[in-house]
């Protein structure tokens, strides 16, 4: 069965970076992975939010991803 690339959703755009959520798999209909995120649209280069200075585990994902990139923990890929 052919497969059509689908962009992955969107987590949050801020600052002028923008990261997306990774898929379970690299499949979109597979569900997404809790903690895997990119700042890649492409996936190529995804990381876990726990390993962030900024995560804390009672956090929402959207302020620890925020704070990363004011931090400059999380940068818009280079072309």
């Amino acid at each position: 069965m052919p497969y059509i690339w689908t962009e992955p959703e969107l987590a949050v755009e801020y600052q002028g970076v923008s990261v997306y959520h990774v898929y379970k798999n690299g499949f979109w209909e597979c569900g997404r992975l809790k903690y895997q995120y990119t700042a890649d649209i492409t996936d190529q280069d995804s990381f876990d939010i726990r390993d962030l200075k900024s995560y804390q585990d009672s956090e929402d994902h959207i302020a620890i991803l925020k704070q990363a990139i004011e931090r400059g923990e999380i940068t818009a890929p280079t072309a």
